[in-house]
């Protein structure tokens, strides 16, 4: 009887997505780096969560499953566009995802009114736009 000895062969192709499987029973796919590990995590959290369809569509700004939740708690409470505005600007000062430009873009504004079911009044895209500019105005300047 003939034995065959296994041979190993080790292939190391960097950049890109490459698979060189010649007669394998299996492949295996090897993730390093904080970036990877911490989207995966992410998903995780989100899928755990029972969120909203809007809250989810927050979730593409706010990469921090715990932050997502204090935000969306903070937008229910808000019973003013003037509330909202500060939260916004939270948003963008936090670094959370949510850019100067991004916070007064209708598209925005439009995600989060079915978050804040506390404002009746004022809820036009022009008149929380202006809330958030002079919430931004008046933030107070970081002294470097």
């Amino acid at each position: 009887m003939e034995m065959k000895e296994d041979k190993n062969v080790v292939i190391n192709i960097y950049g890109g997505t490459q698979q060189i499987l010649p007669n394998a029973t299996q492949a295996v796919q090897h993730f390093y780096g904080a970036d990877i590990s911490r989207d995966v995590f992410r998903e995780g959290a989100l899928s755990r969560q029972e969120l909203s369809p809007e809250a989810k569509r927050l979730s593409a700004y706010i990469n921090n499953v715990e932050e997502l939740g204090v935000y969306l708690t903070r937008l229910s409470g808000c019973i003013t566009a003037s509330e909202l505005a500060l939260v916004v600007v939270s948003m963008v000062e936090n670094r959370t995802g949510v850019s100067k430009e991004l916070m007064v873009r209708e598209s925005f504004i439009r995600l989060l009114l079915p978050l804040t079911p506390g404002i009746t009044s004022g809820r036009s895209i022009d008149n929380i736009r202006a809330r958030i500019n002079d919430a931004w105005a008046r933030r107070p300047k970081k002294v470097s």
